[in-house]
């Protein structure tokens, strides 16, 4: 499995291209001048919706950037393990295409995230209020492996043991506004001058089948 970063880029650069085109075309499809004179008569507070828009795209452009800049400074990072499943020991290697010089250790860290929805209508009902959705931290571990004791390239090993309780996997990997979403995630980093080494890994997490 090859970590998330050349995606996340790729994705993020067409993103960022679609919301600053939308801020585009408001201001040219509703003529708004540019205006941000709010004593101008001429004054359109229209005119901050297509700047929220472009204020998305640029965050989005940032994220982006910093993605193919981890891709181009450290490589790709693959993980290499066994399957993962609710009650039993989850292990496996996480290997670099080059070797970092990291000014730290390494933190291995797996992480359960549930999608949930809060307000809005009833299921099957009329109603005109709007949902919205929060994520919940349902499982987190980290560990710690010292970085003089390992090489990326030659893998950093973890190891954890994943209750019997852990929600499985539901839904895709990443975000959506979707009520009972069930995302696992792997993240590996380590501090360097500049940008840090930072990969993260999207794992399909199965149920104990012994207490299904």
């Amino acid at each position: 499995m090859i970590d998330a970063n050349a995606a996340n880029a790729s994705s993020g650069y067409f993103f960022a291209g679609g919301m600053g085109l939308i801020g585009i075309l408001i201001v040219w499809y509703f003529a708004l001048p540019l205006d941000f004179d709010l004593n101008d008569r001429e004054f359109n507070p229209l005119i901050f919706v297509p700047v929220l828009f472009i204020l998305i795209a640029l965050y989005s452009l940032s994220k982006a950037i910093r993605d193919t800049l981890r891709v181009r400074k450290f490589g790709r990072t693959t993980l290499v393990v066994g399957p993962a499943t609710a009650g039993r020991r989850f292990e496996g290697l996480l290997r670099s295409s080059r070797d970092p010089a990291p000014g730290g250790d390494y933190t291995v860290q797996l992480r359960c995230i549930r999608t949930y929805r809060v307000g809005g209508p009833v299921v099957n009902t009329s109603g005109t209020q709007r949902s919205t959705y929060k994520e919940e931290l349902r499982w987190q571990e980290k560990i710690v492996v010292p970085c003089a004791s390992v090489r990326s390239s030659a893998g950093i090993p973890f190891a954890f043991q994943i209750p019997p309780d852990a929600l499985a996997s539901k839904g895709p990997p990443i975000y959506e506004r979707v009520h009972g979403n069930v995302r696992w995630i792997l993240t590996v980093s380590a501090p360097m001058p500049g940008l840090n080494y930072y990969a993260a890994f999207a794992i399909d997490m199965q149920g104990d089948s012994g207490n299904e």
